[in-house]
């Protein structure tokens, strides 16, 4: 018997969803580029030296790398993008991740030693998780990458004609020849990463009592939790929306941009209020002494007889022209409050309260 034609309906990503993932992509980018920005333009002051340039650094890499990884999300029909949405999400996860890592575990070693001594957080400690995260996870990816490459494939679904000949596919990454072990890697990766996630939220709550400067530790416990959370519900979504390319894209993305925003707004919101104050704060200060030494050049003038004289005029202005200059000079060299220890090599460090 002759069959009547075969016509396959393909289940490609619809282009409203990629626009929606792409913008979410955009601001993730543009934010990341922004406090990045602001942080190497205020590297001098003492809200950007106490909480670390390079930590500070690290997080919006982190987040922008792994804000990137949306742009492979979005194309079907290509090798190269099946390959790099788990390098760039999770290198962008382990960056961001091991620098708040490192900071709190530091910080809860600070708190808890028995001894007085000063300790400093040192750039050497923020790199050390990120090594040690980096060395596993690259060992995966370049295992899996050698030995299950994935591969931009349609996968045929459940649907099928009277014939038994299935009547839709869906787009999707596969390994060239899926097997159980392919599986491996990608569970490989998410064990490695939740059980660091796990152990950061333990010393999160271990040190949720601890005030450092600008309460920095309540944030990076609150990223943390936010972090967690976000994996624990993400993940299944992605996977019970994996047979449908606009769903399994719409999740995908907004987790990728909810992990970004929760480390992006909680670490940095705070410290661009907390020098905007601090700036207000040094201004009042300033304008305060200024009040302060006219008044005692009146006091001056005043207990030394008469000021109306070209010779006094003269001294006077000399006097105040000194003044003045004193007050500038002192204004540039005060760095303003120091609420936190700094280290001997002039870089911040945490200290508790």
């Amino acid at each position: 018997p002759v069959l009547p034609p075969y016509e396959q309906e393909l289940i490609t990503l619809n282009p409203a969803a990629r626009g929606y993932g792409l913008f979410l992509c955009a601001v993730a980018l543009l934010l990341s580029c922004c406090y990045y920005t602001w942080t190497v333009l205020n590297r001098k002051t003492v809200v950007i030296r106490a909480s670390q340039p390079l930590f500070l650094g690290l997080l919006c890499v982190g987040t922008f790398i792994m804000a990137t990884s949306i742009i492979p999300m979005s194309m079907e029909n290509s090798n190269a993008a099946c390959q790099a949405i788990p390098w760039l999400f999770t290198t962008g996860f382990i960056v961001v991740f091991s620098a708040l890592l490192s900071k709190t575990s530091r910080v809860n070693q600070m708190y808890f030693r028995k001894d007085c001594r000063r300790v400093v957080v040192e750039a050497k400690d923020v790199m050390k998780p990120f090594l040690f995260l980096l060395t596993a996870n690259l060992t995966v990816l370049i295992s899996w990458t050698a030995v299950a490459p994935l591969r931009s494939k349609y996968i045929e679904t459940g649907a099928a004609d009277k014939f038994g000949r299935s009547t839709s596919a869906y787009h999707s990454c596969f390994p060239e020849d899926a097997t159980s072990q392919d599986l491996a890697f990608l569970l490989l990766i998410l064990v490695i990463n939740l059980v660091a996630l796990l152990y950061a939220n333990v010393e999160a709550f271990r040190g949720r009592s601890i005030r450092t400067q600008y309460s920095e530790s309540k944030f990076i416990g609150l990223t943390m939790l936010i972090l967690l959370q976000a994996l624990i519900i993400g993940i299944p979504l992605f996977f019970v929306a994996y047979d449908n390319p606009t769903a399994r894209f719409v999740v995908s993305s907004s987790l990728a941009f909810i992990l970004c925003i929760a480390v992006l707004l909680p670490m940095f919101l705070p410290k661009i209020r907390y020098l905007r104050d601090h700036h207000e704060q040094q201004e009042r200060i300033a304008t305060h002494k200024k009040i302060l030494r006219k008044k005692q050049w009146v006091y001056d003038g005043l207990a030394y007889g008469d000021w109306q004289s070209e010779g006094a005029n003269s001294e006077r202005k000399h006097i105040m022209t000194d003044n003045q200059q004193e007050d500038e000079e002192e204004e540039e060299a005060s760095p303003g409050l120091e609420i936190m220890r700094m280290g001997d090599d002039g870089s911040g460090g945490e200290s508790q309260e």
